[in-house]
């Protein structure tokens, strides 16, 4: 990834629980309503989700951090 950016951020268990449930919603929500919008309803649905990510930089980072916090909470256990 070109010119990629490192985040570090010190989080309680609890907050980043709280935070990746909210990552989580807000990220549900986008895909749903983005799944059947006009722009993406002609893409073939194995196809459509990676497009939505590419035009969509806010969820790909949502995507991102989920990953991260998802990993970290695991680490933590």
């Amino acid at each position: 990834m070109e010119n990629a950016m490192n985040i570090n951020a010190k989080l309680t268990p609890t907050q980043a629980q709280a935070l990746l449930a909210n990552l989580r919603e807000q990220y549900r929500l986008s895909l749903n309503e983005l799944w059947y919008a006009d722009q993406y309803r002609l893409i073939p649905d194995g196809l459509r989700h990676g497009s939505i990510l590419a035009n969509s930089p806010v969820m790909a980072a949502q995507k991102h951090m989920i990953g991260a916090l998802t990993f970290s909470l695991k680490a933590v256990k």
